[in-house]
């Protein structure tokens, strides 16, 4: 069942030009340097601390680390993190 709806996902995909991982729900982050990460796509904030911020997606956990990390701005699906990004780390949902 789960292989026929990641086949329909990928026809989807490829019919309307936007990668799978968009339409799953995916998080996509963009990092600039190493001064600012653009996120898209999470849940919500587990923790934040200016060393180090906590995301719950829909796949798992991001666990930013860093010095006087600050999100700037946030709404439902996006936030801006600035500050020193020391790592990125991806966890499964259970970490």
């Amino acid at each position: 069942m789960r292989e026929k709806t990641v086949r329909h996902m990928e026809q989807i995909s490829d019919m309307i030009h936007l990668p799978g991982d968009i339409l799953a729900g995916a998080p996509v982050l963009t990092v600039i340097g190493q001064r600012e990460l653009y996120l898209e796509n999470y849940r919500n904030i587990i923790e934040y601390t200016g060393d180090e911020i906590r995301i719950q997606t829909k796949t798992g956990r991001i666990h930013i680390e860093g010095k006087s990390l600050n999100i700037n701005y946030y709404t439902e699906d996006a936030m801006k993190i600035t500050g020193t990004i020391y790592q990125i780390n991806y966890g499964n949902p259970k970490t």
